[in-house]
């Protein structure tokens, strides 16, 4: 699934020159990843103030010194979009041709988008076991992508994908154990985090969550940890009902915690309870900050 792609035959000749690189974008900075002979090698990790007044123009300053200095410059380059770019839905499949798919849904997406569908780049993830009766519904303001296309020309890349994070979470949920009703994974970042159902290898269901590892930092007091904890223990809770009660499946048994705080994975274990059998810790190898880079790469498509 993507939001924007080449045609792979104007980059065939680069890629068999020079392998292609996966850039994420983060709010507070960026890191990039080199594919090569099927594996992800991590490139770059840089942190950048976001409350910087300067940090596009930093941004921009480090990729053009990391993009130089790896000599990387014309190489194929893919990306994804973080949840905030974009809307995410499960609708109604329009009884169409499938030629006539994104046609029908733009109109059908027309009163459930806060800008002109007139301006967004469409695409549909197939709802598994609806026997193609639903869709998840993929939005996004065309400028958010063609930003996104000029970000890495601009600093020498050719880019020839876009993708989502929800899809680059769910090929991270490929690399975990997989345990009755699937896998669930909640990656936390500073302000919020993400809740991923994955079963079978096919995405289930994703939700972002308003509670990030900040509200757990040595700062705040115990009695806010305490609460952001069951906040997101209750939050949690209801997305599990609704995926459930939505599409008739149990959820995942067992849920993966990636950049979480140390204590949170015994809290919520206690605070789940039924929901959940077991809550544990992901320690990757280096950094953990690139590894949902290093797995999107699986996704790549192959000339």
């Amino acid at each position: 699934m993507k939001l924007w792609d080449a045609d792979l035959r104007d980059i065939l000749r680069h890629w068999r020159q020079r392998p292609p690189v996966v850039l994420e974008l983060r709010r507070d900075g960026y890191c990039l990843v080199r594919v090569h002979n099927g594996e992800a090698e991590l490139i770059m990790a840089q942190d950048i103030d976001p409350l910087s007044t300067r940090y596009r123009e930093r941004l921009l300053e480090s990729l053009r010194r990391s993009v130089q200095a790896q000599d990387l410059s014309g190489s194929p380059a893919a990306t994804y979009l973080l949840r905030g770019d974009y809307n995410l839905q499960v609708v109604d499949a329009p009884k169409v041709p499938a030629t006539e798919m994104l046609a029908a849904l733009r109109w059908q997406l027309a009163d459930l988008l806060d800008f002109p569908v007139q301006e967004a780049v469409l695409d549909a993830i197939p709802v598994p076991d609806t026997e193609g009766r639903q869709i998840f519904a993929v939005a996004v303001r065309e400028s958010v992508v063609q930003e996104r296309i000029d970000l890495l020309r601009g600093v020498g890349l050719q880019p020839f994908y876009v993708g989502i994070i929800d899809l680059a979470l769910r090929d991270l949920c490929w690399l975990l154990p997989e345990e009755a009703g699937g896998v669930g994974l909640l990656l936390m970042e500073t302000q919020s985090c993400h809740l991923t159902l994955v079963q079978g290898g096919g995405y289930r269901f994703g939700r972002p969550l308003p509670v990030g590892s900040a509200h757990f930092s040595d700062a705040a007091e115990r009695a806010d940890r305490r609460a952001a904890s069951e906040g997101l223990a209750l939050e949690i809770q209801r997305t599990m009902d609704f995926y459930e009660n939505r599409f008739r499946r149990p959820p995942p048994s067992v849920l993966y915690l990636l950049g979480a705080p140390a204590s949170l994975p015994e809290v919520l274990t206690e605070q789940l309870g039924r929901r959940c059998r077991h809550v544990q810790e992901i320690l990757p190898q280096g950094d953990m900050r690139c590894l949902l880079a290093q797995a999107f790469a699986a996704e790549l498509p192959t000339p």
